[in-house]
């Protein structure tokens, strides 16, 4: 019976140990070389992990290759731009104006052809998705 017991504390102990070190993984920023074209075209903020609110509007945000965001509230015909550039340590630095020296400086958390997921010094993360 001891035996059982000691097998179950030493695969629960596994179990916990493989659950931390793989949370603990899924959320840092993405270490490797970007595919930078991939942020190229139009995306939809799903989610921002810092808003509870489910009354919060949807924005989407046209990337373009040229540095500017094209953001609209609910696909309506009013836009505003922004201007964007990557670091040399792939972060993503978002500017309100072209002219800015300093922007907001994100990390990449999730970079793929559907989905991007970019995290804030404050650690506030925000999940886009492929608009159609």
């Amino acid at each position: 019976m001891k035996k059982i017991i000691i097998g179950l504390l030493v695969v629960a102990a596994g179990a916990g140990a493989f659950y931390y070190f793989n949370q603990r993984t899924c959320n840092k920023p993405l270490q490797h070389s970007l595919s930078k074209e991939l942020i190229i075209g139009r995306w939809k903020a799903v989610a921002e992990q810092s808003a509870k609110d489910s009354a919060q509007p949807i924005y989407h945000y046209e990337f373009q290759q040229a540095g500017t965001i094209i953001h609209s509230l609910n696909d309506s015909a009013i836009t505003d731009s922004s201007y964007y550039e990557w670091s040399r340590s792939n972060e993503l630095i978002w500017k309100e104006n072209a002219a800015d020296t300093i922007g907001k400086i994100y990390s990449i958390v999730i970079l793929t052809k559907d989905s991007l997921q970019i995290q804030s010094k404050d650690s506030t993360t925000t999940l886009f998705i492929k608009a159609k």
